[in-house]
């Protein structure tokens, strides 16, 4: 799923969670490595946190799904490899 889509489909979902500090974390490092590199992709970093956090909230379907995502961006040395994180 691209970023953009996950971004769209988790700010949609999940508006007035409450923060999450792992998913504040990622989509900063996130956020800053769309800047580093220049990219042209849309991306907000508060919509990526909101959205993070209800799916982190959702354990049924998509928590596996984020904790991986979290600990991939964690593991990446370059912002090359934090956006290929899925």
């Amino acid at each position: 799923m691209s970023r953009v889509a996950l971004a769209a489909i988790l700010f949609a979902a999940g508006c007035t969670e409450p923060r999450s500090a792992a998913c504040t974390e990622v989509c900063k490092r996130e956020a800053e490595c769309v800047d580093v590199l220049g990219k042209e992709m849309p991306f907000d970093e508060k919509e990526c946190i909101a959205a993070c956090v209800a799916l982190e909230n959702d354990a049924t379907d998509n928590g596996a799904k984020v904790k991986r995502h979290i600990d991939c961006v964690h593991k990446q040395t370059s912002c090359e490899a934090v956006l290929e994180c899925k």
